[in-house]
């Protein structure tokens, strides 16, 4: 770090671990509609905020009932009522292929599966 900060680094490598930092952390007025996630989000340490958006498809896999974070698991195609709770628990109901295709009930922190990458939400 003495190098880094030698080189007037070292703001510039803490500015990189907070543009990975977990969404819920850095952002703000978080709501969804449809598969559609949309917050407020810090783009740097100085407070600035950017809207943005995602879809949560491009995040998120149904494995088996369960939600699981997964690049293009395209989750929406096998799970129903879907809603935020909270800041970052995201709920929905979702058919599980080893109980007949029933719809179970599953829970997925946010946090987990989308980040902040500088006031743009990422999978």
């Amino acid at each position: 770090m003495l190098f880094l900060k030698a080189l007037g680094l070292l703001p510039f490598v803490a500015m990189a671990f907070a543009g990975s930092s977990k969404f819920a952390d850095t952002c703000q007025n978080v709501d969804g509609e449809g598969t559609t996630l949309r917050a407020e989000c810090r783009v740097s340490h100085d407070g600035e905020l950017r809207t943005s958006s995602i879809d949560l498809n491009r995040c998120l896999k149904n494995d088996k009932g369960k939600l699981k974070c997964g690049k293009n698991g395209h989750y929406s195609g096998s799970c129903i009522n879907c809603t935020m709770r909270g800041h970052a628990e995201f709920t929905c109901q979702c058919r599980n292929a080893e109980r007949d295709h029933n719809y179970v009930s599953t829970t997925i922190d946010l946090n987990k599966c989308v980040a902040n990458n500088h006031g743009e939400l990422g999978c």
